[in-house]
């Protein structure tokens, strides 16, 4: 079985990122797996990176031993992988994606999303605080109609006792103005009736 996979004996140090080792070997053909232990453990195991094709991990080895792979400035000794490690299964993954993420890489991201997460808490404080001064300028509106409509309520039964008041004056000087013409006329035929009247004598011849 023809081999693909290389193990990194040196030149990776603790700047070394996954994405820059896959982009490196890159270049020789399609890297479907590659590998950078944590940095506590970078000095008992060792990285690898694993191609699709036989041919590129001859490629990649021949130019490793050659002096010519450089990482972050450091050259990159390889040899072909043996034995696997006991965790390979858990290591060996697809070299795509986030996989492929620094811890560089990795803070960056946490930092933009903290960015996205404050820029949502500002929006949704500013739509509360739109939408307490819409209640409050809805109240104010409220109380506003409210006295006007109170006012005019309250002119409009002043008006109403005025009305009442000139029609009462009204009816009661009807009232006095008959009291008085049958007054006048009662005191007339009094008159009238104490008056003697007239008694016409005749001349005699």
């Amino acid at each position: 079985m023809a081999r693909a996979s290389l193990d990194l004996t040196s030149g990776i140090t603790d700047l070394s990122s996954r994405i820059a080792l896959k982009m490196m070997f890159a270049q020789f053909g399609e890297v479907s797996a590659c590998w950078i232990p944590p940095l506590e453990n970078r000095v008992k195991e060792r990285a690898f990176v694993k191609f699709n094709r036989p041919e590129a991990a001859q490629a990649a080895l021949d130019a490793c031993k050659g002096g010519q792979i450089f990482l972050d400035g450091v050259q990159v000794a390889a040899e072909w992988r043996l034995t696997p490690g006991k965790t390979q299964d858990s290591r060996d993954f697809d070299a795509k994606g986030s996989n492929l993420l620094s811890s560089r890489d990795l803070m960056r991201e946490r930092a933009v999303d903290g960015q996205r997460g404050r820029d949502r808490d500002r929006r949704r404080s500013q739509s509360r605080g739109r939408r307490k001064s819409d209640r409050r300028r809805s109240r104010s509106r409220k109380r506003s109609s409210g006295g006007s409509s109170s006012r005019s309520s309250r002119n409009r039964k002043r008006r109403r006792r005025s009305r009442d008041k000139k029609d009462s004056d009204k009816k009661k000087g009807g009232a006095s103005a008959k009291v008085g013409s049958a007054a006048k006329g009662g005191a007339a035929a009094a008159a009238r009736a104490r008056s003697p009247g007239v008694i016409s004598v005749g001349s005699s011849n």
